[in-house]
């Protein structure tokens, strides 16, 4: 047998296994100067980790606590300065009253949940009406709510003011979609009836279009403003 691989190993194999012998010895007897040595130093980085990590903390719980204050002071300052409560929303009862066909925009911005933005919403819904014939109407105003209405009602009057009223038979579509109730739809159907079906003898007649139908209701609204020659 050739010596260079008695005991079934080659030389080469031989000097392998010794290395490997010699790393695996020194490795185990440098662990335990490795442990005690570096294992001293990570409790120290533990602690000192631990104590930035606390501070840490501490300081976000003061920033949040400081942007909790902050934002709630802005809030406060912004509500007082951009909302002062008028004489009827802090006096419930009081006798003020307005009547809603001669009524300014600072007269309607004095009610309880209009402010300027409905008040301006009011008077124009009224001017291209050409006037209100009920209390009831101003909720037809887009964006005004049923509650928000019964809490100012009762500060509202209404003189009788005769309507303008609009010829169904004559008006161009322009001339009644000027009229918030004849919006776009009523009015094309109002030209289609006329002209492919017959005049419209009487305001009767109106109740046999479409969207009239469909929403009876609308009717009584469209009345008052409507007329037939």
């Amino acid at each position: 047998m050739n010596a260079n691989y008695k005991n079934g190993f080659s030389r080469f194999e031989r000097n392998g296994i010794i290395l490997l012998s010699c790393l695996i010895i020194i490795a185990i007897i440098s662990k335990k100067y490795v442990v005690e040595y570096y294992g001293n130093k990570s409790v120290k980085f533990i602690e000192k980790d631990t104590l930035i990590i606390d501070r840490l903390q501490q300081q976000i719980s003061q920033a949040k606590e400081t942007g909790k204050n902050y934002n709630t002071t802005q809030k406060k300052e912004q509500y007082s300065s951009t909302y002062t409560p008028t004489a009827i929303a802090t006096q419930p009862n009081s006798d003020f009253k307005i009547e809603v066909n001669s009524a300014t925009e600072e007269e309607y911005d004095k009610l309880y949940g209009i402010g300027k933005v409905f008040a301006e919403r009011i008077v124009t819904f009224r001017n291209k009406l050409g006037g209100f014939y009920s209390i009831e109407q101003i909720k037809d105003v887009y964006g005004i709510q049923d509650s928000v209405f019964q809490n100012f009602k009762k500060h509202l009057t209404i003189k009788p003011k005769k309507a303008k009223k609009i010829d169904i038979n004559t008006a161009t579509f322009e001339e009644l979609t000027a009229n918030p109730y004849l919006f776009s739809t009523v009015a094309k159907q109002i030209i289609g009836y006329r002209t492919r079906v017959r005049p419209f003898e009487s305001v009767e007649d109106v109740k046999n279009l479409y969207f009239i139908k469909d929403h009876p209701e609308h009717y009584n609204k469209m009345l008052p403003y409507i007329s037939v020659n």
